[in-house]
C-alpha cells in the first residue's frame, strides 16, 4: 500500500462527505495503492452507510468525540499507506492529474515530505480555473530549511508525509484544542531530512459558512485564541527539550515559526476586539515568558519588520487596530 488518506468527520451531511469521497475515487488511482479512512469523531449519526456504498479500500473508523486532531492521530495509527495525506471532509480533491504527478515525484524521489498548493472554493457553483499540468518540483531540501525559508502554514492538508516519520519521531496531533495542526506541522517539518516543494494544486478547500471554525460567538472566538496560545507554548516547550541536540538550521526554522506565531496570535487579538491594554497584558502574560514579546528582530520580510516596530509599542498597536478589524475567522 502506497498512500493512506484520512479524513476525519463531525456530523457532516451525507452529500458533503460523498462528495469528498467521489473526488478520491474520482482520480482513478489503482486500488490496490491507495486506502481511504474516514475516522468518524463520534458523530450523532456515524456513517455507517460508508462500508456498504464504497470498496473495501475505503474504511470507516469510530472512536469517541475529541476533536480532529485525535482523529487524525488514530488515522495515523490505522493507516497502511508509506504515506499519509489528510483531507478534511467538507473539502476535496481536484480533477486535475496534479495529484497523479505528485504520487510519481514521491515514488521517484522518496522525499520524508512532499508539499503543494490548494484552491480555495468560495461559493458551491464557482467554477475552479484550469491549473497549468506542467508542474514543477524543487530540489530536495530539509524540513527545517523550508521552515527557515518560508511562513509555514497552519494546515495539514497541504502535504505528503511518510508514515514512518510521524511513527518513528512519535509526532501526533494534540488532542482537544484548536489549532492542534500548527504543533503537528512544525514538528513534523523540524524533523523530516528531505522536503520537496511542487507547484502542484491537487486539493480544493471549500469555504462554508456553517463550518465549526466559521463560529462568530464571542466565547468561542476566546476558546480559539485561547488555544492558539496553548499551541505556542507547546512548540515553545519542544523547541526548549530539543535546543541542544538542534543544528542551527533547525533552531533557526523553529525560531522563525515561533515568531510569525506571535504575529498572528497578535493579529488574532486585533480581529477579535481587544483594545490596546486588553492585547499589551495578554502579549505579556502569554508571549513575554516564551521570549516572543517584544516581537523579536528578524530580516524575514518589510511587512514584519514593519509589524514588528508596531507592534512593540502602545501607539503602534492602537494604529494596528485601524487595519485589523474585529472579522470571522477561516478554517486555513
Amino acid at each position: 500500500m502506497f498512500l493512506s488518506i484520512i479524513i476525519p468527520h463531525y456530523n457532516l451531511q451525507r452529500g458533503v462527505l460523498t462528495r469528498c469521497i467521489d473526488s478520491v475515487i474520482a482520480l482513478n488511482l489503482p486500488a490496490d495503492s491507495y486506502e481511504v479512512i474516514v475516522v468518524d469523531d463520534g458523530s450523532h449519526t456515524p456513517p455507517t452507510w460508508i462500508e456498504e456504498q464504497y470498496p473495501t479500500n475505503i474504511r470507516l473508523i469510530a472512536v469517541p468525540h475529541q476533536g480532529p486532531g485525535a482523529a487524525r492521530n488514530r488515522g495515523i495509527e490505522e493507516a497502511q499507506g508509506r504515506y499519509i495525506q489528510f483531507v478534511d471532509a467538507d473539502d476535496s480533491l481536484l480533477p486535475n492529474n496534479h495529484m497523479v504527478q505528485c504520487i510519481e515525484k514521491l515514488h521517484e524521489e522518496g522525499p520524508q515530505i512532499l508539499r503543494f498548493n490548494y484552491h480555495v472554493k468560495r461559493k458551491e457553483k464557482s467554477r475552479i480555473p484550469q491549473y497549468n499540468n506542467h508542474l514543477k518540483f524543487s530540489n530536495t531540501i530539509s524540513g527545517a530549511e523550508y521552515m527557515r525559508q518560508n511562513n509555514l502554514s497552519g494546515s495539514p492538508c497541504c502535504y505528503f508525509f511518510k508514515r514512518e516519520l510521524a511513527i518513528k519521531k512519535d509526532i501526533r496531533f494534540p488532542s482537544g484544542i484548536f489549532h492542534e495542526d500548527e504543533v503537528f506541522n512544525t514538528i513534523l517539518h523540524y524533523h523530516a531530512q528531505s522536503l520537496v516543494v511542487s507547484n502542484a494544486v491537487p486539493y480544493c478547500y471549500i469555504i462554508r459558512k456553517d463550518s465549526t471554525t466559521a463560529n462568530t460567538a464571542d466565547d468561542f472566538k476566546e476558546k480559539r485564541l485561547e488555544n492558539f496560545m496553548e499551541a505556542i507554548k507547546q512548540i515553545s516547550e519542544f523547541k526548549k527539550n530539543n535546543y541542544n541536540n538542534a543544528n542551527t538550521i533547525q533552531r533557526q526554522g523553529i525560531d522563525r515559526k515561533l515568531n510569525m506565531l506571535a504575529v498572528d496570535a497578535i493579529i488574532n487579538m486585533l480581529h477579535h476586539g481587544m483594545r490596546t491594554a486588553e492585547t499589551i497584558e495578554l502579549c505579556n502574560a502569554k508571549l513575554t515568558p516564551l521570549g516572543l514579546y517584544p516581537i523579536k528582530p528578524a530580516n524575514y520580510s518589510t511587512k514584519y519588520r514593519v509589524f514588528r516596530k508596531l507592534a512593540n509599542c502602545r501607539l503602534g498597536l492602537s494604529l494596528l487596530r485601524l487595519i485589523f478589524t474585529p472579522k470571522r475567522p477561516l478554517k486555513k
